[in-house]
């Protein structure tokens, strides 16, 4: 598998596990390095812990009762053999929890991806609307 398959292979897990918010597939999609970052439309998070409990739980499982993120369209640039940039355009389709209400968002989404012990993983992700 290129360099290139191993990172989408990430991704798609990413936007997996902001579908269904499963701890276990979150967390390991992410780098083991204190400085994992996620910057929201309205939020930064720092840590994988704020992330996830911030982002993820506090965030969008709090607002809806389902998610589906789509990348419609992912640009891998592999900077070096142990760092790529990710670039897509995005958008939600989702079921607010309170109203019950469709509701949905897009915008574009960076990511920075790091080779970790032979594996591709997440260290900063960027929500642009």
């Amino acid at each position: 598998m290129t360099n290139a398959q191993q990172i989408a292979k990430v991704v798609k897990a990413y936007i997996r596990a902001i579908e269904t918010q499963d701890k276990t597939d979150f967390r390991s999609i992410w780098s083991a390095s204190p400085d994992c970052t996620l910057i929201s439309i309205t939020n930064q998070y720092h840590g994988l812990e704020s992330i996830y409990q911030g982002f993820l739980i506090d965030g969008i499982q709090a607002a809806y009762a389902e998610i589906k993120l789509i990348a419609d369209s992912i640009d891998i640039r592999e900077i070096n053999e142990n760092l790529a940039v990710v670039v897509f355009q995005y958008h939600t389709e989702c079921i607010r929890r309170d109203t019950g209400e469709p509701y949905g968002i897009q915008g574009l989404e960076t990511q920075v991806i790091v080779k970790e012990d032979g594996h591709w993983k997440l260290l900063h992700v960027h929500y642009s609307k």
